[in-house]
């Protein structure tokens, strides 16, 4: 089982399958931003064509989506659709679209071509990996599997330098994995995936800890032990104790 992340990006390349995994990728949420007042150029042709350059980097056959593909909800706007009906269009072309449902996708089946593969929100398994967006319980066949990468917590460190300057990273999280009443077995390790959506990210390391999803908030997670690790390879070590760094 050969899974790799790719250097500078929030992807990963599970080799063995020929897929490469992203999630949370948030089409739609600049319009979502304007709509409140805030104006930021519209990021999607940039991050579709991102896509495009990392599926054919790893040459993967298989473009894997692990939910939060658009944003808006329960609404489309119009931007929304253009920008994912691009998306689709492109990515449709040169690779097999599956995506696992996240709170963000509703309405999504409707938009997306009819060779996109949609998976339940309780996830899917892949060889031995079991994939879900993190918002819903997933299935026991799921959590069978021997690792669980997962994404909704768009996890970031933030920390501040010598000169006071806030200092924001999208982060890897890598989590053992508690066990708990609900499932006769767990995976051993809980990946969290970071957001490729670039406005997404949420800061991890502020006490108390805590994140999304009904894994960690029934304990199923143990967040204090997460690996914390950039897009670049750095370990900064255990989460818990990188808690509230002077934020």
């Amino acid at each position: 089982m050969k899974i790799v992340p790719v250097h500078g990006y929030a992807a990963l390349h599970f080799v063995d399958e020929s897929a490469l995994l992203l999630s949370d990728l948030h089409y739609g949420v600049e319009a979502e931003m304007l709509k409140s007042g805030v104006w930021v150029p519209n990021r999607s042709t940039s991050r579709t064509e991102k896509v495009l350059k990392l599926i054919k980097e790893t040459k993967s056959k298989k473009l894997i989506l692990l939910g939060d593909v658009k944003h808006q909800v329960p609404h489309n706007s119009k931007q929304q659709r253009t920008d994912l009906d691009q998306f689709f269009m492109a990515t449709t072309r040169i690779a097999q679209v599956e995506i696992i449902p996240g709170n963000h996708d509703g309405g999504l089946k409707d938009i997306a071509p009819e060779n996109v593969i949609f998976h339940e929100s309780k996830g899917c398994r892949l060889g031995n990996v079991g994939l879900i967006h993190g918002h819903a319980w997933p299935s026991q066949e799921v959590m069978n599997s021997k690792l669980l990468i997962a994404g909704h917590q768009h996890p970031a460190l933030s920390f501040r330098d010598r000169l006071d300057k806030l200092h924001s990273e999208p982060c890897w999280l890598r989590a053992p994995m508690l066990q708990h009443e609900k499932y006769d077995k767990i995976p051993e390790q809980l990946i969290v995936m970071p957001a490729f959506g670039e406005l997404a990210g949420r800061t991890m390391n502020r006490e108390p800890l805590k994140g999304l999803g009904p894994l960690f908030r029934n304990g199923l997670v143990d967040l204090a032990k997460a690996r914390v690790e950039t897009l670049e390879g750095l370990d900064f070590g255990e989460l818990g104790s990188l808690s509230d760094l002077r934020l």
